[in-house]
């Protein structure tokens, strides 16, 4: 069929239209023949009534007339019926015939077979339409049974020309096809107008649903009848909202989804099960390390070479089971432990589609475990030596009483000296341990200088005795912060103890602050004390850690004085940092607000 509905429509029509003009032509081609087949059997039939009532019987058989008689009149009648006219005696013999010459007639075939004559011969009248085997044409034929009292004398038969007939028939069938040609052109233009009307509305849905189909969901059917196109563009137009309203739903589901997996802590990736990547989440890349370019439906053997995860990814596609596991992996000198959950997902028809891979980078869970045994057993270390020497004083006080009291009070000084060190780290670890729980600061103006000369203050016997000198440098004598005073406050103690304990005598401490904005100064305090090799510099600030633990320890330090300033400045916003060489001194800044 053709591509436009508009040409099936006329195509359609005109089918239609020809099947019914060849039923009506041939229904009217037959109903006019055998009406003037009965027109021209009664006028014939009319006729040789006539002749038999103008003419006596005698006339046609009188045995005593000559033949040029009956010749004369033969030919006479056929001027009056205009037919061709035989006389047929009672045994078939043709006596004389209008239409053959007198001499041929004793040669012509006995007649009393013919159609017409046996009907005549049975009901007294008869009649054929048939080619004749004397004239080779084709002739309308009527004859009657002349009768003499019972006695048949012979028959009587008139003959008509069928050419008139069939040419009128043939021009019948011209006027016929005429018609019925004219009548299919009026009908294919009539179809061609008729079917534009019908298809201008089905051609403008068609338009709609085209642009509805590239997109754009706003357009709408007309509506303009209530009949079947009608109700078609208002079932459309439902359709249409539905389709807008499930695609609403489905892109905000799916707004959703891609949210949650732009913002989870976990890698995902969705395998086939061909073990092909079908989907990444961004922070895959973020865990891997790798350039979204790379992966282009790639095999997860060819992203991730660990064969146990490869093998759990396997298992769960054979065994249609959850795998887990953890995983160590490399990236240059990049080293990550990674966790993984695999489980096997499926299709609407409940078939096994693929494996769903959640991928979390526990390495800084693994860090934490890390510092939290190296914590344990420092501090098990550092509760452990002073309980240890307490331990060994009091025994050897109590199995010795005969020991010199001189020993006696050098014992009890150390065994002071001792649950002193002890109150201290506890006291630290408590004051780390508030610092890491949330708490209500108290925010309050700091006058800068007279604060920094409290402190200083503080430590002026020591810096007395080690020959330290201060300096000061304030960028505004009248500057003043925003902070926590007391926390504030063993932040400063702490640097300047630690200054002053790693700093020989006759040195040089430096207080210095810089305007880093409107709402900023830095703070450094700098020393020219035995300094700090650059590659210890991120650890010093973890618990217990010390850079020379003998030196610390005899010192009286108890390792936890730089975490509790990193975390008092965390808590302030602010971070702390070291600039420090070897031999060379070292300085400590750190952001705080200003007023």
């Amino acid at each position: 069929m053709f591509r436009k509905y508009r040409w099936n429509f006329v195509f359609v029509v005109l089918i239609v239209s020809v099947i019914g003009f060849l039923f009506l032509d041939i229904l009217l081609y037959y109903n006019i023949k055998n009406y003037l087949f009965q027109k021209t059997f009664e006028e014939m039939r009319l006729k040789t009534n006539l002749a038999v009532q103008l003419y006596d019987a005698s006339t046609f058989f009188n045995e005593s007339g000559s033949k040029t008689y009956r010749e004369e009149f033969t030919m006479n009648l056929r001027k009056i019926v205009n037919s061709r006219v035989t006389i047929i005696d009672s045994f078939g013999v043709v006596l004389n015939d209008s239409d053959i010459p007198a001499d041929s007639i004793q040669y012509m075939e006995n007649h009393l077979h013919r159609p017409e004559v046996q009907d005549a011969l049975k009901k007294g009248w008869g009649q054929s339409y048939r080619n004749s085997p004397t004239i080779k044409r084709r002739f309308f034929y009527t004859a009657v049974c002349i009768k003499n009292d019972s006695r048949i004398l012979g028959f009587l038969r008139f003959a008509y020309y069928g050419q008139r007939f069939e040419e009128s028939l043939d021009q019948i069938v011209t006027y016929i096809l005429a018609a019925s040609v004219i009548g299919l052109i009026s009908l294919f233009f009539a179809a061609y107008y008729f079917g534009s009307l019908v298809t201008i509305p089905i051609t403008r849905i068609v338009d709609i649903a085209r642009k509805i189909s590239s997109g754009d969901l706003e357009r709408t059917f007309p509506v303009t009848d209530r009949d079947e196109i009608g109700t078609l563009a208002l079932i459309l137009n439902q359709l249409t909202e539905r389709l807008k309203n499930q695609i609403s739903q489905i892109s905000t589901e799916r707004s959703k989804l891609k949210s949650i997996l732009m913002n989870l802590d976990l890698g995902i990736i969705a395998v086939d099960s061909d073990k092909n990547i079908l989907n990444i989440n961004p922070e895959m890349y973020n865990i891997l390390k790798i350039n979204s370019d790379v992966i282009d439906h790639k095999n997860i053997a060819k992203l991730i070479r660990s064969e146990v995860l490869l093998d759990s990814v396997t298992k769960t596609l054979e065994q249609n089971s959850k795998e887990t596991g953890e995983i160590i992996y490399f990236h240059f000198n990049d080293k990550k432990y990674l966790s993984y959950i695999i489980t096997p997902f499926y299709s609407d028809n409940d078939k096994k589609s693929g494996a769903l891979i959640q991928i979390q980078d526990i390495t800084p869970l693994k860090q934490l475990e890390a510092i939290r045994r190296t914590f344990v057993a420092n501090a098990s270390h550092e509760l452990k030596t002073p309980l240890t020497a307490i331990v060994g004083y009091t025994e050897t006080l109590l199995d010795n009483p005969e020991i010199p009291q001189d020993s006696q009070v050098r014992f009890v000084r150390r065994i002071r000296e001792q649950t002193q060190r002890l109150e201290f780290l506890v006291a630290d670890l408590l004051k780390l341990s508030r610092l890491e729980h949330e708490f209500q600061l108290n925010w309050q103006r700091i006058n800068f200088l007279p604060f920094v000369n409290d402190i200083l203050e503080d430590f002026s016997e020591q810096l007395e005795y080690k020959s330290i000198r201060v300096q000061v440098d304030l960028h505004d004598p009248n500057v003043t912060i925003w902070g926590d005073f007391e926390l504030l406050r063993s932040v400063f103690t702490n640097l300047i103890d630690n200054a002053i304990k790693y700093t020989p005598s006759d040195g040089k401490i430096f207080v210095r602050t810089h305007v880093l904005n409107e709402d900023e100064i830095r703070v450094e305090i700098k020393d020219t004390g035995i300094g700090i090799d650059p590659k210890y510099h991120e650890r010093i600030f973890q618990r217990f850690y010390r850079v020379d633990k003998a030196r610390s320890r005899a010192l009286g330090g108890t390792g936890l004085g730089l975490s509790i300033v990193k975390h008092i400045l965390e808590r302030h916003a602010s971070s702390i940092y070291v600039q420090s060489q070897i031999n060379k001194g070292s300085s400590f800044f750190f952001n705080l607000k200003r007023v």
